[in-house]
């Protein structure tokens, strides 16, 4: 993860708490709401491997309808979306223990592996909305 952070200097990345990086790919300056626990999230997204090879794409993800802290989903994106607002594409650099772990996903990702997630978060919708 270092040495991409470090290969491409024209990206900023961010440090998250969390332990894990990102960077914007599209920037929403307008909106100032992000998801939160029990909003709906929609985003669609792709994992790649740290040498940039496509393992999931978009299509493969399908868009995703996520009820924010309240469904069992990758750790890493569990946390950010939630800093995410609406139109934004974040690209991030999870380590493994972010990602799937020790474990892997049984299919395509393997045991500690770390994985490059670009997300678009497309709508969120407000708890209160959701009920109606």
């Amino acid at each position: 993860i270092d040495s991409i952070i470090k290969s491409n200097p024209k990206i900023q990345y961010i440090a998250s708490k969390k332990g894990y990086w990102y960077h914007y790919d599209s920037k929403n300056t307008t909106d100032t709401l992000k998801p939160k626990k029990g909003d709906i999230a929609y985003f669609d997204y792709e994992i790649k491997d740290l040498l940039s090879r496509v393992i999931y794409t978009k299509a493969e993800t399908k868009p995703q309808i996520y009820y924010v802290d309240k469904e069992n989903i990758m750790m890493g994106l569990r946390d950010g979306i939630k800093l995410m607002k609406k139109g934004e594409t974040i690209t991030f650099l999870f380590p493994s223990h972010m990602a799937y772990g020790y474990h892997g996903d049984d299919k395509k990702i393997g045991t500690n592996e770390p994985l490059i997630c670009t997300v678009t978060l497309n709508d969120i919708k407000l708890d209160t909305q959701a009920k109606n």
